[in-house]
């Protein structure tokens, strides 16, 4: 797991940019679920929302009835990376997601990066999928976005399901720093490759990073992908901005915890050394291994303020702590985490 509250994907563009040197980082909406053969669930439908006159977001659609519950992503990724995962929820609920401005196939403006926009954002998409109200699950960075979108427009949110989330994401960064926060060491690259790397390289180191393997469609709208020489697709460089992902960071506003009203769940991963928070540990040098138990302490430390903060000002407010788990929680433990949303989603 990346020991740090932002993802994967923001943390290796931020750091070094995405390909050779190392990873960095329609048609119409369904209403009911969609199975292939074999059990396998089909791939999402997609279309395209207007939330200005030159921005349009992309919106999964994995299908399911019930209550619709909207997925939002962490930093530098887009809706697909819970293909893998949304699945498990569409028994009981309908369950879409948004890939928010500047990343994927969603437009790219130059501006517009700052919480309140992106909350807007969320707010439009409804108002164009004529829906009242929603619940909505958030994954690292879009935790900020939860909070502002439950604390300005209360009348959208029906629940709150914080994934790794349930944090002040703006005094976490005041307190520790963004170099910090993403100064997680990584794997060594492979020894049996040379550069470019394809789809099926950077999936298997994202998963050396993370503890968790990226669905390959999250693989191809995260990076700007090619045809290789031999076998596999090329990863040619990072689709999104690094500037975009910077403007992110930086818009990042205050969480107003007390003001949040919807009924609320928290799930954390909290890993219980920098052994565990590392998948590549055990191929770390002493200095990787030195950084990694810095970062560990620092985050960790302040990950615990921040869960008893929340925890105090956002009444009634449930909390789940996954010891041992990682920051991809959805991914590393899909089981736990498909359990806990549904009971919640579903009970009175």
């Amino acid at each position: 797991m990346l020991p740090n509250p932002l993802s994967l994907a923001a943390n290796r563009t931020i750091r070094r940019g995405i390909v050779a040197s190392a990873v960095v980082i329609a048609a119409a909406l369904g209403a009911t679920g969609r199975v292939l053969a074999q059990g396998t669930p089909a791939p999402p439908r997609t279309m395209f929302v207007a939330v200005s006159d030159s921005v349009h977001l992309e919106v999964v659609d994995w299908g399911g009835e019930g209550p619709t519950l909207i997925l939002l992503t962490g930093l530098g990724h887009t809706a697909h990376v819970f293909d893998g995962f949304a699945p498990r929820l569409t028994s009981y609920l309908h369950v879409m997601g948004i890939t928010r401005r500047g990343v994927g196939a969603s437009s790219r403006p130059k501006n517009g990066y700052d919480t309140t926009t992106l909350v807007h954002d969320i707010v439009a998409v409804l108002d164009s999928l004529g829906l009242a109200k929603a619940s909505f699950a958030g994954h690292s960075f879009a935790g900020s976005e939860l909070s502002v979108l439950a604390a300005r427009f209360p009348a959208r949110v029906e629940r709150l399901i914080y994934l790794d989330s349930g944090f002040d994401y703006r005094q976490m960064l005041d307190r520790i720093g963004v170099a910090t926060a993403l100064g997680s060491p990584q794997p060594p690259p492979a020894t049996y490759h040379l550069p470019p790397w394809t789809v099926a390289d950077w999936t298997l180191y994202a998963e050396r990073s993370s503890g968790a393997g990226f669905p390959p469609s999250e693989v191809r709208q995260m990076s700007q992908v090619g045809p290789g020489v031999g076998p596999g697709d090329v990863i040619q460089g990072p689709a999104t901005d690094p500037e975009v992902l910077r403007a992110m960071l930086a818009g990042i506003e205050p969480a107003p915890l007390t003001a949040i009203r919807a009924p609320t769940l928290a799930i954390y991963a909290v890993p219980t050394s920098a052994e565990v928070m590392y998948p590549s540990w055990y191929a770390f040098d002493d200095s990787a291994r030195a950084q990694g138990q810095r970062v560990y302490s620092a985050v960790s430390a302040e990950h615990a303020v921040q869960r008893a903060r929340f925890h105090r000002e956002v009444a009634g407010s449930r909390q789940v702590i996954i010891t041992g788990a990682r920051h991809y929680v959805f991914l590393t433990h899909p089981g736990e985490v498909a359990n806990e949303i549904l009971s919640f989603m579903l009970s009175k």
